[in-house]
């Protein structure tokens, strides 16, 4: 399965997300998949309609450390996921929209440093450029509002929720 629809569409990744209690086996499935793509060492690429977006040009593909990080951190396995996160991070100049901000923001969260993550949210907002996403601005603000809880309930709880309604 391409990348796209691997990480993207309802028939990758997300049709295994959608059962209950299968949040490991897909981050699992995750790291197998990114083995595959890191050892391939092949160009990772999508066509869109507007035309090809070359995500990687060697299999290794920072997003995906950061949706297994994600699955490990809502399994509670915050270690993992720190580690995960950290291997997220981009170069300064491929950080856009505050993405450092957010992951950095994240493991704050997890290693229970309330200080950093209101730091970090805090120069998140200043890297949103107008008529740019906040759904990101708006997960940390959830992680703020409930902190001290697990990353699942922060990140999901309805209480916790800071993400607009759609």
């Amino acid at each position: 399965m391409d990348y796209w629809s691997f990480d993207q569409s309802a028939e990758g990744i997300q049709s295994v997300l959608s059962k209950p209690a299968c949040g490991a086996a897909g981050a699992d499935l995750i790291r197998d998949y990114h083995a595959m793509l890191r050892d391939r060492g092949a160009p990772v690429t999508h066509q869109f309609p507007a035309g090809e977006v070359t995500f990687s040009e060697n299999g290794e593909m920072s997003l995906l450390y950061w949706h297994e990080g994600q699955l490990r951190a809502m399994e509670g396995d915050s270690q993992e996921a720190i580690e995960l996160f950290r291997r997220a991070l981009k170069p300064p100049e491929q950080s856009h929209a505050g993405w450092n901000e957010y992951v950095l923001a994240s493991i704050a969260f997890l290693e229970g440093d309330a200080v950093a993550l209101a730091g970090e949210r805090e120069a998140l907002s200043q890297k949103i450029a107008p008529g740019q996403s906040r759904i990101n601005l708006a997960v940390v603000e959830g992680l703020i509002a409930c902190f001290g809880r697990t990353y699942r309930d922060a990140y999901g709880a309805p209480e916790c929720n800071r993400r607009p309604k759609s």
